[in-house]
This record gives structure tokens, sequence and C-alpha cells, in this order.
């Protein structure tokens, strides 16, 4: 795999191929968010230097994973104060190969040259995966009906 990472700026096709993978994957934890919400979103994160903001995994030229910063994410957890490491994916067959580690250290980064010393994340399946990676449970509620970990990074 030649993994390279680099920050959303607008990338020709690069949001309509994020939407479409976001909103499968999370689609059912926000209703009323389309396709069209997600790439709007992204087209806003095109125009600033802070947060909200986006990470790019290519492998050559082929996308194959992303993960954002935002500074809210889900309305319900907004007694939380972000950032928040948001819509977090890796196309499955590019899974197990370094993109992930890739791209959560290059979003680590980015948001701590914010000026931010942690950051959350919620998660309904993979709770023991951000674990291994030295995020901390600090609570669980539910979200939209599903019950969620919400989880801390120190970012050093």
């Amino acid at each position: 795999m030649n993994l390279r990472i680099v920050r959303w700026s607008g990338q020709a096709g690069v949001a309509e191929c994020l939407a479409a993978w976001h909103v499968r994957e999370w689609g059912h934890l926000f209703p009323g968010w389309d396709e069209n919400a997600a790439c709007n979103e992204f087209y806003e994160q095109a125009e600033t230097d802070s947060l909200p903001a986006t990470w790019l995994a290519f492998d050559g030229e082929v996308l194959v994973g992303s993960i954002s910063a935002l500074l809210e994410d889900a309305p319900e957890l907004n007694d939380i104060p972000g950032p928040w490491l948001a819509s977090f994916y890796i196309v499955p067959e590019a899974r197990g190969q370094g993109a992930a580690q890739m791209l959560m250290a290059a979003a680590a980064e980015g948001v701590a040259a914010q000026g931010f010393g942690r950051w959350l994340l919620f998660t309904p399946h993979h709770e023991n995966y951000y674990a291994k990676h030295g995020w901390r449970t600090i609570e669980r509620r539910p979200l939209h009906g599903e019950p969620v970990a919400v989880m801390v990074q120190a970012l050093v």
C-alpha cells in the first residue's frame, strides 16, 4: 500500500464520495442528514484553516479513508465541549494496512496545533478499538435510541 494523508481542501469528487460513505455508515444516528447535507458540510470545511477539518487517506490516487475533527458532533452531546473525532472511515479492503493509524495521528496533530489538549469521540460499536489506541471511556449514553460510549484522548 502506498499511503499518503492530506487535509481536505476541495479536491474534485472527494466530497461526494465521503458523503456517500458517511451517510451509509452513520446516517441512522442523525435523522434528516443526507448526502446533500454531508457534501455541504465538506465544502464549508474547505473554506477554513481551523476546525472543522477532514483528513484523507489515499493509496496512490485512490481514496481509501477519512477522519474529521469537529467542534460539535451530535447535538445531544453538546453539553460536552469538543473538539470531536468524527466520521472515521476506512474502506473495507484497506483496513488493517496502517491507514487508520496514519489518519488518526494526522488529525490528532491538526487538533493539537489548534491549541486543544484533548479531543472526544462517541462510538456505538468500537470502544475496544479506541481503548487500544489511548482513548478512555468517560460515559455511556443513548444517541437516538442506540447506546454509545463517549471517549476522550489527551493530545500531547
